[in-house]
């Protein structure tokens, strides 16, 4: 079997009105909240991300977007690697810490971290930790779609920190 790619061109550059309402039909969308970080050394930071998804289970690998404007996108691809660490809902704190472009205080001092195999942060207690290694960076519209192979996995017990409308939110139990 061969990889075959298929382009597209881009559309035309779209009416700010459809964009809110893209953006407005967006919110309505609610999405688990991670936080995805980077490291090499002393060079280490995070972002808050909802636009993660698994790209393929056999190997697994992960689609984490990020916009360009964001410093956590140069680090992420210096490092070469990142990961994922979705949080639990009792971790709303450390979603808004690594969602502030200027935090008061080091966004790392809140939870606890570890290093991971790759390089990158890894954040005690949370429901999920994906390590990944970067295999394609993909420029699409403001953001960088970086796809990695996942190296590393642990799990935690805990409900899912969510995200939808401009407010975190908690799963309803049943």
């Amino acid at each position: 079997m061969t990889d075959t790619t298929i382009s597209i061109a881009a559309p035309s550059p779209a009416s700010q009105r459809f964009v809110d309402e893209y953006k407005t039909a967006m919110r309505h969308v609610a999405s688990q909240v991670a936080i995805v970080t980077y490291g090499r050394g002393e060079d280490r930071g995070g972002i808050t991300c909802t636009a993660i998804c698994s790209a393929s289970t056999e190997p697994p690998a992960l689609v984490v977007c990020i916009n360009r404007s964001s410093p956590a996108r140069d680090g992420i691809a210096r490092a070469g690697a990142f990961a994922v660490n979705h949080l639990t809902d009792e971790q709303s704190e450390i979603a808004r810490a690594f969602s502030q472009s200027s935090q008061v205080a080091a966004p790392f001092d809140l939870g606890q971290w570890s290093t991971g195999s790759e390089g990158a942060p890894i954040l005690a207690q949370a429901t999920a930790n994906f390590e990944c290694r970067i295999d394609q960076c993909i420029e699409i519209g403001g953001h960088t779609m970086f796809i990695g192979w996942v190296v590393a996995v642990q799990t935690a017990p805990g409900s899912t920190l969510l995200y939808r409308d401009g407010f975190f939110r908690r799963l309803a139990q049943e």
